[in-house]
């Protein structure tokens, strides 16, 4: 016989530890849903699915990691990864700090050491530099008047097609259609039909001719954006990837989430904001945001409860670089005037524009950037998901009418 529907309160204090005081709040907050029980008594009754969520996230903040397995089942988008870590407002890649990797490794080193395991390991396909393949003149006219990210998805298929190790999930492989994947989606994003360097090199001869220090910075970007956990794009990608789709539909899903405004393509509407702060100054552009009821874009993240760290590390590394120009004190300013505002901190968002504008690069080269450097992540996540075998299918909590009480 099913379990009832329903506990009561001295089932549902036991199940979840609490007093009945406590019970009586979470009802009272819309948390737990009750309903009458023995009229006699005057009692209430408690839905078992709520006590049983409301069980399921104690055990989650209290042990992450033995809930973790089980929780998709439970409806909440959590998966085992070894690729990054975040911890005490720190980022880690594979155990490896990203302010070490920032400073000191390259775009290449850290897709090695998050599709392997081992930054000093060689991939297949980086190696003799860059070149758009399997793209006639034809298709690249008719591809002119998108943007660069959405040449990158519809490229992507064609590409995909003519690799007929589109759909090998196993190393060597699927690191090389990965590499692949990257070499494609550099080009199109430097404006080049082939080059003989690595990812940030091509995009500085492409954006910064003549100006070979700047590569350590666009480096770091790269590095920076590469992974970040669960992301909604990285999610996406690797909800896609457990369903056996090829590593070029994984990375196309990818882009079609990034672009979204709130995620990757929160740097576009961010650009309006510094606009409007250098045109009436901070002040009175944070002043007349926050009056509106407007979110001020670059502040503020979900998971981090101080400044983001990758956001740290690229603004240290800009002013080391000490480029001539205003964008660092104008960040400078909205940092002031949002944190006496609202408390909130910067995030990486934030750091990509500044850069941007530091280094006088054309409009949306702040999201390419971002772009790029978490390709290699979903890349990651994509070969990790592969290896477990498993497709990903959360449970929906229904909300809808009860089918037994009829209408």
């Amino acid at each position: 016989m099913p379990p009832s529907r329903y506990l009561s309160s001295t089932e549902a204090c036991s199940e979840l530890g609490i007093r009945p005081q406590t019970l009586y709040s979470y009802v009272s907050r819309g948390l737990v849903r009750s309903e009458g029980g023995d009229q006699r008594r005057r009692t209430r009754q408690y839905h078992r699915e709520d006590i049983e969520r409301l069980r399921h996230q104690k055990e989650l903040r209290a042990h992450p990691e033995t809930a973790a397995g089980k929780a998709l089942r439970a409806g909440d988008p959590v998966l085992e990864s070894a690729l990054s870590r975040i911890d005490d407002d720190d980022l880690f890649y594979r155990g490896i700090s990203v302010g070490e990797l920032a400073r000191e490794g390259t775009a290449e080193e850290v897709a090695a050491l998050l599709w392997t395991g081992d930054r000093s390991r060689p991939i297949g396909g980086f190696a003799g530099g860059i070149r758009l393949e399997g793209v006639g003149p034809r298709v690249s006219a008719e591809l002119a008047p998108l943007s660069a990210i959405e040449r990158m998805q519809a490229l992507l298929p064609v590409i995909g097609a003519a690799d007929p190790a589109a759909y090998a999930t196993a190393p060597p492989r699927i690191h090389r259609s990965g590499a692949r994947i990257l070499r494609l989606m550099t080009l199109i994003a430097a404006g080049l039909p082939r080059t003989g360097s690595g990812i940030a090199r091509t995009l500085q001869t492409a954006w910064l001719p003549g100006r070979p220090e700047t590569t350590r910075l666009l480096e770091a970007a790269l590095i920076l954006c590469a992974d970040h956990e669960l992301n909604v794009s990285t999610f996406t990608c690797r909800t896609v990837a457990s369903s056996g789709a090829s590593l070029y539909a994984v990375v196309t899903a990818g882009l079609s989430a990034l672009q979204g405004p709130r995620h990757g393509g929160s740097t576009g509407r961010l650009e309006a904001l510094w606009d409007e702060a250098e045109a009436n100054g901070p002040g009175d552009t944070i002043a007349s945001r926050l009056t509106r009821g407007d979110h001020v874009e670059g502040f503020g993240h979900v998971v981090y409860r101080g400044v983001d760290p990758r956001a740290k590390i690229l603004f240290e590394l800009l002013k080391e670089a000490g480029p001539e120009t205003g964008a660092l004190e104008t960040a400078a300013a909205l940092i002031e005037e949002v944190g006496k505002r609202t408390g909130l901190s910067h995030n990486l968002d934030l750091a990509l524009v500044a850069l941007r504008r530091a280094l006088g690069l054309e409009r949306g080269a702040a999201l390419l950037l971002f772009c790029l450097g978490r390709t290699i992540g979903w890349i990651a996540h994509a070969i990790e998901q592969y290896q477990t075998g498993r497709l990903i299918r959360p449970r929906a909590k229904y909300t809808g009418p009860d089918p037994k009480k009829g209408n």
